[in-house]
């Protein structure tokens, strides 16, 4: 990690914390929504399943999420969550139109996460799709670009699981988007969205820990 002044490093906690707190849409999703739907299938069924506002067909399969509010209210605060951590964790290397590209991707996922809460599956499913698309590629790419930089940047075993994550899930959403089976459509999904949520979940867990061992005002 580059050298910190007190407000920077103040800011990669705070950008920390909020990468960190994607956590969150796992434990909604996965904990509290997918019990209380329809299925409990994570291969079959999309994502955008959870966040559907009445019982009807999706994938190609019946689906009820009665606790949609709770999967829509999670990808519109995690999104929020990514664009805020973008603008304040770019401080961890120095600035370049790398960087930028890199964290202005992530923050444009961010974005899409956003219009994928506000924009659900079976009301205005162009938009859903437009914006999960917008949140899986933008994603991958943040990551894999993040991940190039931080290898430059003597950080190797960061880079390489974001290159690794990158590349995993720009391959499984370009698969998603051709559409396989619906039988392993969700399975698809999850690969594409997962192995970079929790990079930057992980990477933001570890920058709170990094910035507040290397802050200034920290007494030894």
């Amino acid at each position: 990690m580059r050298e910190l002044t007190f407000t920077a490093s103040r800011r990669l906690m705070a950008g920390g914390v909020l990468w960190a707190s994607l956590v969150q849409i796992f434990v909604v999703n996965n904990a509290v929504v997918l019990p209380r739907a329809s299925s409990q299938n994570l291969v079959d069924h999309i994502i955008s399943a959870l966040g559907v506002t009445r019982c009807g067909r999706v994938g190609g399969f019946r689906f009820c999420s009665p606790w949609h509010e709770a999967a829509d209210v999670a990808w519109i605060v995690g999104g929020f969550c990514l664009v805020l951590g973008a603008l304040l964790n770019a401080a961890v290397l120095p600035p370049d139109r790398l960087r930028n590209l890199a964290f202005g991707v992530l923050g444009a996922s961010g974005v899409g996460l956003v219009s994928t809460g506000f924009n659900p599956y079976n009301l205005r499913p162009a938009v859903h799709l437009l914006s999960a698309g917008i949140c899986f590629f933008c994603g991958a790419l943040g990551v894999l670009l993040l991940g190039g930089m931080l290898r430059q940047a003597h950080r190797p075993y960061w880079g390489a699981a974001g290159i690794v994550c990158g590349v995993v899930s720009i391959v499984s959403a370009t698969l998603t988007a051709l559409r396989p089976d619906p039988y392993v459509q969700g399975l698809f999904e999850r690969i594409a969205a997962w192995p970079s949520v929790v990079w930057v979940i992980c990477f933001g867990a570890y920058l709170t820990v990094s910035a507040r061992r290397a802050s200034p005002g920290r007494r030894p």
